[in-house]
């Protein structure tokens, strides 16, 4: 969907970046060596948003016009088209160097935020959209006279979209986006780790893997989360009352030095945030933009 894409392709990009800390982390004040990772991830990222992203979206732009614009136009014109491609683009962009010159200048958890954020708006924008129907637009196969503003879809909502082209379209494209997007973001924290381990890791393994596993269970996880609180408070007490409540809910979850923000840190930069596990790969002296996450960097005895 148009509404979702932006928000989904500037999370995209925020997190084929978060995927680069361990690289940038020992190159501080290194600036041409910073660079080269910065170009070398986000041509990596543009090329998977121009080679994949893109043209599923103007597949369903041009096959479901309805569907994909939320059924706020029956069908896409052309600029609409050439605009929605350019705007994917600019979006992956955006949310990568964002987040990569948050990381140059040691704010790490500020640079979490960015992916933590986007997709809370786009599970936000998915259940609520502008007006609370933003689910029964989503699992409509047809243009209606009026969406329904329940909280919950009903059963016979949800089946019938399941038997609809739309979701077996969604379903095809998953199974090709998807898995090259993980292995995108796992290669590139491989490096990484390769490059600060000591060499005993087997380099046929991907242990980036792992780290993007626990990177998907807090997208599925609080990002989900924060959403859905949204949308019930927005829905139920409307969006300046409501809204003001879940932000100051939000703003104690995703407090700096909260849990939240400690266990993303240590997804993200293990060497430096996640030195009381077991087996954390020791951390080299770093330049001065990092100092300032040394400094704050948790101490346990």
């Amino acid at each position: 969907m148009v509404e979702v894409d932006a928000l989904w392709t500037y999370a995209i990009g925020a997190g084929c970046a978060l995927s680069t800390a361990e690289q940038l982390h020992p190159l501080a004040g290194d600036i041409r060596r910073q660079r080269g990772v910065r170009d070398r991830e986000l041509t990596a990222a543009l090329l998977f948003t121009g080679l994949l992203f893109t043209p599923m979206g103007m597949w369903l732009a041009v096959r479901f016009p309805g569907w994909e614009t939320m059924y706020a136009v029956r069908e896409m014109p052309p600029w609409g088209l050439g605009l929605f491609s350019a705007g994917i683009t600019l979006c992956t962009a955006l949310g990568y160097l964002c987040v990569h010159r948050l990381l140059v200048d040691g704010c790490l958890w500020a640079a979490c935020l960015q992916l933590i954020l986007a997709y809370t708006g786009v599970f936000f924008v998915l259940f609520h959209g502008w007006d609370g129907t933003g689910i029964h637009r989503f699992l409509a196969s047809a243009p209606r006279a009026e969406f329904s503003r329940a909280l919950v879809p009903s059963w016979a909502e949800f089946t019938t979209w399941l038997c609809s082209p739309v979701a077996v379209t969604l379903l095809v494209m998953g199974l090709l986006l998807i898995p090259p997007l993980l292995w995108l973001n796992a290669r590139a924290y491989t490096r990484g780790l390769r490059a600060r381990s000591d060499g005993s890791a087997s380099r046929r393994q991907l242990p980036g893997l792992r780290a993007v596993g626990h990177v998907v269970l807090v997208i599925l996880g609080p990002c989900l989360g924060l959403a859905l609180a949204a949308r019930l408070a927005a829905a139920e007490l409307g969006i300046l009352l409501g809204g003001t409540l879940w932000a100051t809910a939000a703003a104690t979850v995703l407090r700096p030095g909260g849990a939240l923000a400690d266990h993303c840190q240590r997804i993200v930069l293990p060497s430096l945030h996640g030195r009381d596990r077991p087996g954390a790969i020791p951390s080299p002296p770093v330049g001065p933009a990092f100092a300032a996450s040394v400094s704050t960097a948790p101490h346990r005895p």
